[in-house]
């Protein structure tokens, strides 16, 4: 317990050490893309590997794991291959929602060119849009395939979690503990409004999909220490010390020894390190969690899927108008006072099974997702800023989802 507590400590630490100064809120984000050849075939790993070569510009650093380039890592964009050669698109935070879109935009735009000379393509989807999962080969990468061995025991999708799925990942900063927690809290209370409105997946297992959610209910059946709502999210003594412990005591799948990764299996923090575990280690083990909304050196909304630019940058307005509004922010854990980490499940369920006729907290989805847009329009200051809105806005009226109204056959 001695060791157990001084690593506590020392990971609070480093999320205290974390907190921004300034409280004004910058926006990060990570987009996930698959990538197929021009006749639907997954691309493979030394195809995407050329492609990300070719992109990587005079000052980015590569990204070497395991003695093998991933892809490169820049002061405002990196790009990464993922577990079935997704393609990751990271961007450096920033405070304007349109300069977060100009940039992803600018380097998207590089990214379908020169996959396009390679006779490949991307795709804005959350699903695999050709191929089932067991057909996707993993990259040569320890870390994915001792994940991939650990979840064939912990839940039936592990495999399609980590080869089929792409989502659209948004970091926001936090300049507290309590500022932290309150953002937290109101990320996991808006997830099953991000999941519906992010829904995108047209095709699963290859073919025709005309299910709601489908990406969140292959998340939640891979493994209940890592997916699904942050544990004690609503707890009263939630915080830093909590997160902390919560991911210290779960099984860590992969470690990091002696300068690389090694699989562990279910081995916990206090087996595997010393009692103060350093900033290389400890983000191993943060980055080892996958929560709806977990928490590094920034905290981080993983429940949306790939979508086309235009609702990115809508999901993004709407992250920040919220998040960036303390007025706002209040407003939301006002408004679901009482509700309880079972009771987000029971949401997000509930979105998967019936869509826009779902019931989220007791409440019909559509008024609530009205709220929530009027509480972000109404803390948007300009016109510019509040049409980045309009495609979540036009889904509500319509009362479809992206894969309804969007056309991926082309």
């Amino acid at each position: 317990m001695a060791k157990l507590d001084e690593q506590i400590k020392t990971l609070a630490g480093y999320f205290a050490a974390d907190c921004e100064g300034e409280e004004r809120l910058s926006l990060g984000m990570e987009a996930e893309h698959f990538v197929t050849k021009s006749d639907g075939r997954a691309a493979d790993f030394p195809e995407v590997r050329a492609v990300l070569q070719e992109l990587q510009q005079q000052g980015d650093a590569p990204v070497i794991v395991d003695s093998t380039y991933m892809g490169f890592s820049g002061a405002e964009v990196s790009a990464v291959v993922g577990p079935a050669c997704q393609i990751k698109i990271g961007l450096a935070p920033r405070r304007d929602v349109q300069d977060l879109m100009d940039a992803y935009n600018r380097f998207y735009l590089q990214l379908g060119l020169t996959l396009a000379a390679h006779g490949l393509r991307a795709w804005t989807v959350g699903y695999h849009p050709t191929s089932r999962a067991e057909a996707l080969p993993l990259v040569p990468c320890t870390r994915d395939e001792a994940m991939d061995r650990y979840f064939k025991n912990t839940g039936a999708c592990g495999a399609q979690m980590m080869r089929a799925t792409a989502m659209t990942r948004l970091s926001v900063d936090y300049f507290n503990e309590q500022d932290a927690v309150r953002k937290m809290r109101a990320a996991g209370l808006l997830t099953p409004f991000f999941v519906l409105l992010s829904d995108n997946a047209p095709v699963y297992q290859a073919g025709r999909n005309s299910s709601y959610g489908v990406c969140t209910r292959v998340r939640q059946d891979v493994d209940r220490d890592r997916f699904g709502v942050t544990p004690h999210l609503m707890d009263a003594d939630f915080g830093f010390a909590r997160y902390a412990e919560t991911v210290l005591t779960k099984p860590q799948i992969v470690a990091w020894r002696t300068n690389r990764a090694k699989a562990v299996g279910s081995k916990t923090a206090p087996e595997l390190y010393a009692s103060h575990i350093s900033r290389r280690e400890a983000a191993q083990i943060l980055s080892m969690f996958f929560y709806d909304v977990r928490l590094k050196s920034r905290i981080e909304l993983c429940a949306a899927d790939c979508m086309p630019p235009k609702y990115i940058a809508a999901y993004a307005q709407l992250v920040r108008s919220v998040f960036g509004s303390p007025a706002a922010l209040q407003n939301v854990l006002r408004h679901y006072a009482g509700i309880t980490g079972p009771d987000i499940e029971d949401a997000k369920r509930a979105v998967c099974k019936d869509g826009f006729n779902a019931l989220v907290y007791g409440r019909p989805v559509v008024g609530e997702l009205a709220w929530l847009l009027m509480q972000a329009r109404s803390r948007t200051p300009s016109q510019e800023e509040r049409a980045l809105l309009d495609p979540f806005m036009a889904l509500l009226n319509a009362r479809k989802t992206i894969r309804e109204v969007e056309n991926y056959n082309e």
